[in-house]
């Protein structure tokens, strides 16, 4: 693992450009100490982007829609691909008291969820 502290003055290390050679004309990054001269050249991956997963959406209204009210939508559905005015609809305090609530829709033909402000 990179470190993240210097070894001799144990100050935060901060990311840098070594000077160029050879075999990296451009340089190579590093890790830096601001108040002495310690470099640590970062010469493989430290990070894995295996073990991270892209975030599945939520289904912000749920499966079941039932008892959730329809309203016609100005503007209709924002998919392009669908032509529906209707959707299913919410309201939620997202932000302090004196904002107005945040409404979520979900479109009854396509399910394209979306929100308003």
């Amino acid at each position: 693992m990179a470190p993240t502290f210097c070894p001799y003055c144990c100050n935060c290390l901060t990311l840098a450009r070594a000077p160029g050679n050879d075999k990296f004309p451009h340089g190579r990054n590093a890790f830096a100490c601001r108040t002495c001269p310690y470099l640590f050249i970062v010469d493989r991956q430290y990070f894995d982007p295996t073990w991270m997963k892209k975030k599945e959406k939520d289904d912000i209204l749920g499966e079941e829609q039932s008892d959730l009210p329809v309203n016609e939508v100005p503007g209709g559905c924002p998919n392009e691909e669908c032509d529906s005015k209707k959707a299913y609809f919410y309201q939620l305090q997202t932000r302090s008291a004196d904002e107005p609530p945040t409404s979520f829709f979900k479109c009854i033909e396509c399910g394209k969820q979306w929100r308003e402000y």
